[in-house]
């Protein structure tokens, strides 16, 4: 699919065939695009909690403030960032010169190392660009999706058993709609939203 086909295509959707399922293989056709996603010193910040037992999701959509999408949708996924993915440089790298490794080990634990803010920061961003390529993924393969900010992560960290070391950072929701899709929302224009040369400059137009 193009790329412009694509990105006018994907929506946020809300309401789900709850009859509609999503096999594991389809899961790893998937996700083998989203792990091609960007990030940091290629430290792969991630790791995508994926919930399709009915129990389970009930639970979820509990957390996530009863939104009815995170019960009717064929698979919720909790896309996890972990916070200490710089102290894993050495297994990103395997099979890389020494010389380089050390390189990068010693600049990302200077960045990292004594920062829990850059940390979060990282991880969040690390793990936002995998969500991202996971609703378009989806959108490619024919699914719909939606992601979510609204939940409570002490719940959603205890209900998927997240370890200390990872903070969920947002959920997506994947199926097949139920109905017609909705119209997309409105954007700000362009002049607004882009800005030349310096935030005080000229608008594109």
């Amino acid at each position: 699919m193009e790329f412009s086909t694509l990105v006018d295509l994907r929506h946020s959707v809300k309401e789900y065939d709850s009859s509609a399922t999503i096999s594991d293989d389809q899961l790893k056709s998937l996700f083998a695009r989203v792990v091609m996603s960007p990030s940091a010193f290629n430290l792969q910040h991630w790791t995508f909690v994926v919930a399709r037992d009915p129990a389970l999701k009930q639970e979820l959509q509990a957390a996530a403030l009863g939104q009815p999408q995170v019960g009717s949708c064929s698979a919720v996924v909790m896309v996890c960032g972990r916070l200490d993915a710089h102290t894993g440089v050495r297994d990103v790298f395997q099979g890389a010169p020494d010389e380089v490794v050390e390189k990068i080990d010693g600049i990302a634990q200077h960045i990292y190392g004594g920062s829990e803010q850059m940390q979060r920061d990282e991880a969040i961003r690390g793990a936002t660009l995998a969500a991202m390529t996971l609703m378009y993924a989806a959108t490619d393969q024919g699914l719909q999706s939606g992601g979510m900010i609204g939940y409570d992560p002490d719940a959603v960290t205890r209900l998927l058993e997240i370890p200390d070391n990872y903070i969920p950072v947002m959920m997506v929701v994947l199926g097949t709609s139920n109905g017609d899709m909705p119209p997309r929302s409105s954007r700000r224009p362009l002049d607004e939203v882009v800005k030349l040369e310096k935030f005080s400059g000229a608008g594109l137009s």
